[in-house]
């Protein structure tokens, strides 16, 4: 019989195999795991019934010869007879009553009397009524039977005259429950390999043959030859099957005549159809692929011309904050100069004149910085060295990360510069080093890593912050939106981040996961690559 693995494997004559395999081996391995259980536990009964018919027999023999012990060398012998280390009775020990009492002392033993070990209260297992087995360690380090007989009074009503205790070593009978379990394991590869042999071929002749005629003829019949006829001669469920495939055929070859010819005409027809077919979708497919683009790019439009109504808004906005606050603290900090030059003030009155004049420049300062945030940035690249603009920053933020317990750590190589506004370059690092201070509350880190890619560099600040959580991700951007609480952002200095990277051609993006922290990247256009 041809058998290829693979479509055997496939096969219906593989299923049945592989499943009544499996089952007939389960089933002989679970036959052949009982019997060697069985083995074993009839074994263990013989063993304690063995120990109990010694003892039976040591109770026997002394109410024959000496029921009131006077010979205490004939108990010897006969112990001696019927135990020791040859023999699967590995020891007796029989115990006298003392008096009346139901203390016992230790008459005679087969094996070592100064190595026997008992104490008077042993006395208790007299009252047995039935023979006491337990399973036990012998001082051998075998496992053993352990029972205790007490030796009957032959005077009617009266209470035992002494006690049995006899061993029985396990050793012998392990190594005849191992050798029949190695048998029986030894046999039980060939068992089933006959079982899968008989099997094999039983299924190949009832099954595999039968199946492998009729599929032969399924193929010669799919290949066109009409006359193609299934060979089976069983009167089972495949006879059956092969007798209608061969009555299937013969009706298949009458008609294929009459169809050669309509089906040459639909081979035709429906070949013209599928090219025309063929250009309609490739047409619908250019007009989707056009149509999707055009939505695409209309998004994208519909999004930048928002982002820039919502920031020409702010800046409105700010400047008309800007004039309606600047002008009154312009007066304001003319009419402090005017106080300040009169010759009769305190020291006092100038002080507290000062600390007005401070804070009302200070008011001042922040008000140009809001209308600076707001207004297009206009770039004015130079080369600008990385080295030396973060060791400047540092120095401005070096009081804040300490304040707020953050490091700070740069990965760059050295010497790396890059094509860019320097000015824009501090607001860009300080806003982003802003937000990422606001996000460690408690403190944390703060790494800068800067690889080179093409021409220019990618950088990427990283935070152990809070996150930001995924539908607020794609918002990060838009102007006038902040999750900071109130009075603590304006919601522009991501957007003017932003546009800051896109005036100097490049992209930003943000990759957070809330309680993992934030990677704010982007790319700067260089001006040379690092020295080695």
């Amino acid at each position: 019989m041809n058998v290829r693995p693979f479509k055997w494997l496939r096969s219906l004559h593989a299923k049945l195999f592989l499943v009544t395999a499996l089952v007939t081996s389960v089933l002989t391995v679970a036959v052949a795991y009982n019997i060697t259980r069985n083995s074993r536990r009839e074994l263990e009964a013989y063993s304690r019934k063995l120990t109990i018919e010694a003892a039976r027999t040591v109770e026997t023999e002394i109410l024959e010869r000496d029921p009131n012990f006077r010979d205490k060398r004939k108990v010897e012998e006969m112990l001696e007879s019927l135990a020791g280390d040859d023999r699967s009775i590995f020891q007796i020990d029989v115990f006298q009553r003392i008096d009346s009492t139901d203390a016992v002392d230790l008459l005679v033993s087969s094996g070592v009397e100064e190595e026997v070990q008992w104490s008077r209260d042993l006395g208790q297992f007299m009252s047995l009524k039935e023979p006491l087995a337990e399973e036990v360690d012998l001082t051998t380090g075998n496992k053993g039977w352990k029972v205790y007989l007490p030796i009957h009074n032959p005077k009617a009503g009266r209470p035992p005259i002494g006690l049995i205790r006899a061993y029985c070593d396990l050793e012998r009978w392990e190594t005849v429950w191992a050798n029949n379990r190695k048998g029986t394991w030894k046999m039980l590869p060939l068992v089933v390999l006959g079982e899968f042999i008989l099997l094999w071929v039983l299924l190949g002749i009832f099954v595999n043959d039968p199946l492998h005629n009729i599929t032969q003829a399924m193929e010669r019949l799919e290949q066109g030859d009409v006359s193609a006829r299934a060979s089976v001669q069983h009167a089972d469920e495949l006879g059956s099957i092969a007798d209608r495939f061969n009555l299937m055929a013969s009706q298949l070859q009458r008609a294929s005549g009459e169809r050669e010819a309509f089906i040459e005409e639909i081979h035709g027809l429906n070949a013209n159809l599928q090219g025309r077919i063929d250009a309609a979708l490739g047409d619908l497919q250019a007009k989707n692929a056009e149509l999707e683009s055009l939505v695409e790019r209309n998004s994208l439009l519909r999004e930048e011309l928002g982002q820039q109504e919502r920031l020409a808004v702010a800046g409105q906005l700010t400047a008309t904050f800007a004039h309606e606050v600047g002008t009154p603290l312009n007066l304001v900090n003319s009419h402090l100069q005017l106080l300040q030059r009169e010759e009769d003030l305190t020291d006092k009155t100038r002080d507290r004149l000062g600390v007005i004049q401070a804070q009302i420049q200070r008011v001042g300062e922040i008000v140009r910085r809001l209308l600076d945030m707001t207004r297009r940035p206009q770039l004015k690249q130079e080369t600008v060295s990385l080295d030396a603009l973060l060791e400047d920053l540092q120095q401005l933020w070096t009081p804040t990360l300490a304040a707020h317990r953050v490091d700070f750590h740069v990965d760059a190589p050295k010497g790396v510069k890059v094509s860019a506004d320097r000015k824009q370059m501090e607001q860009l690092f300080i806003n982003l080093v802003n937000n990422a201070v606001d996000a460690m509350p408690e403190g944390g880190h703060i790494h800068l890593r800067v690889t080179p890619a093409g021409s220019g560099w990618n950088l990427e600040l990283q935070d152990s912050g809070q996150g930001i959580a995924p539908d607020v991700l794609p918002k990060v951007f838009k102007p006038m939106f902040t999750t900071k609480p109130e009075g603590k952002g304006t919601g522009l200095g991501l957007a003017i981040c932003r546009e800051i990277i896109r005036t100097h051609g490049g992209e930003i993006r943000i990759e957070s996961e809330v309680g993992h922290g934030t990677t704010v990247v982007f790319n700067l256009p260089g001006v040379a690559q690092a020295a080695a």
